[in-house]
């Protein structure tokens, strides 16, 4: 079976931000359901220089990301290319015959309109972007000039799509709700697993307080929840705040303070992971499922989290994961954890949780399943 995925994350880049991962991710899913030389990407990249990553069953194309090509695009109610593209992108599906064309986002309903109709169409919808774009408003009232697009664009995959897969529950309510369509198939965020057992748990720091532990790269919800955390929570707790994430090191002097350290960027996220007490994530707005959380799981952390970060998982049964809703909860459940000298830095219960539902390994069947009954 000829597959071809077409995705908008700049996938020939760093893996650093939640799209860029969950789109690799279902790279990865279907190459192992149906061999490599079978899939065939089509990726979407504002980055001339990626050009030169064209392969065999790899096929690139530029999208011109300047502000006027930026407006002119979102007038006519596209998102992150144009029509040239488009046109493209039709072109050489055409050339491959292939058997079915998935979307990895719901970000392209013009493309998506415009796949022949004899050639079956999956859309892995990231979010319900209906809802991400109206979250994304609420912090910055500038959004605005991008809702009618982001609407119309998701209205258009939605209806053109033959199967839907979504991320939870709560996206698959949504999509009935705003478009009358079901979720053939809820594939929650998952991760490989990288985990290795460290040589020693201890503490690099000398410092005996409370480690606490933000990842996730710079982009309007993250910022807006680091600054709000940083603000609100960090001056009355008795504990220290590293925050590591792709763009973050350009705001130190703006976040830094004596309890919160800003690293930004790093190459190997592993040894921060293992030397924190704990994670910190709150995320207030948005939609879909945050893969910070996977990872999280992963590697068996305990968790300070608010409901949005914890969307989509099966983790209300684990003490060590607490749902903190505001400045207070965070507050009250750190600090209660600041004094307990029993405090664990790994639960080996989070830990099997990830293995159980959050391994990418225990869905290659069910995505595989999913392809090949289009075709009965």
């Amino acid at each position: 079976m000829k597959i071809v995925y077409v995705v908008t994350a700049e996938i020939l880049g760093p893996q650093n931000s939640g799209g860029v991962q969950y789109s690799t991710r279902n790279i990865t899913v279907l190459r192992q359901a149906f061999g490599e030389d079978n899939i065939y990407v089509c990726a979407i990249t504002k980055h001339k220089e990626y050009l030169a990553k064209k392969n065999a069953n790899t096929e690139i194309f530029y999208s011109n990301r300047s502000k006027v090509s930026i407006l002119k695009n979102t007038l006519q109610g596209r998102l992150q290319f144009d029509r040239n593209v488009e046109d493209s992108v039709i072109e050489y599906i055409a050339t491959l015959k292939c058997d079915t064309v998935i979307f990895d986002s719901s970000r392209m309903g013009y493309l998506q309109e415009r796949l022949p109709k004899e050639i079956p169409g999956i859309l892995f919808m990231l979010n319900i972007e209906k809802d991400y774009i109206a979250a994304f408003i609420k912090t910055n009232p500038i959004y605005l000039v991008l809702k009618r697009a982001f609407e119309l664009s998701e209205a258009m995959a939605v209806k053109n799509a033959d199967t839907i897969v979504a991320l939870n529950n709560r996206d698959a309510l949504q999509l009935d709700r705003y478009y009358g369509k079901k979720a053939d198939l809820i594939l929650p965020i998952t991760m490989d697993d990288i985990y290795v057992k460290p040589n020693d748990t201890k503490l690099t720091s000398s410092s005996t307080k409370l480690q606490l532990l933000f990842v996730g790269s710079r982009f309007a919800a993250n910022e807006h929840s680091v600054k709000w955390f940083i603000n609100k929570v960090m001056p009355h707790v008795d504990a220290e705040l590293t925050v590591i994430g792709n763009g973050f090191e350009k705001l130190t002097s703006k976040l830094q303070r004596h309890n919160v350290k800003i690293i930004g960027r790093v190459d190997d996220l592993s040894q921060y992971y293992h030397e924190a007490n704990a994670i910190v994530s709150p995320i207030r707005v948005g939609s879909g499922m945050k893969v910070k959380t996977t990872e999280a799981l992963m590697y068996g952390k305990p968790m300070f989290a608010t409901d949005e970060a914890l969307e989509g998982y099966e983790v209300d049964d684990i003490k060590s994961i607490y749902r903190c809703n505001s400045a207070q909860d965070f507050i009250s459940e750190i600090s209660e954890q600041s004094k307990n000298e029993s405090a664990i830095s790994f639960d080996p219960n989070i830990r099997q949780r990830f293995l159980e539902k959050y391994n990418t390994v225990r869905y290659i069947s069910s995505v595989k399943s999913l392809i090949e009954g289009q075709h009965k």
